[in-house]
């Protein structure tokens, strides 16, 4: 009877522990550094909110800290500024207002952008 417990409870343990998702590892302070050490031109891509189309843009992010972005090609450039701060990569900009995110690396040359401030989720493709 306690073999059999044992086993119940085992098995129970061992369910629960793979039903957890892991958490995505995000880029440390040094890393976003590192990325961002002689700026950046990416491809942003993501979901706009619902009923809208996706978005698709670019964004400069200049290693003395500006930053300008496009959300699609007809819109107008929206500049501001850029600051890594602790593992967070965040951005004001004057007609948006600011926000941060938690940088997650998808691949060689993508990176996903989790916001910690209800702003829109967002995908990075570097583009040199």
């Amino acid at each position: 009877m306690k073999t059999l417990l044992a086993a119940i409870l085992t098995f129970a343990l061992l369910g629960s522990a793979w039903a957890q998702k892991p958490q995505p590892t995000v880029l440390t302070s040094g890393q976003l550094k590192t990325l961002l050490s002689n700026g950046m031109n990416v491809r942003v891509t993501g979901v706009d909110r619902a009923n809208t189309a996706p978005r698709s843009g670019t964004a400069s992010y200049q290693k003395d800290g500006t930053a300008r972005a496009k959300s699609s090609p007809a819109s107008p450039e929206l500049i501001g500024s850029w600051k890594i701060d602790g593992n967070k990569f965040c951005t004001s900009y004057t007609s948006v207002g600011s926000g941060c995110f938690n940088v997650q690396k998808t691949g060689d040359k993508t990176y996903k952008l989790i916001p910690l401030d209800g702003l829109l989720e967002e995908n990075w493709e570097v583009l040199k």
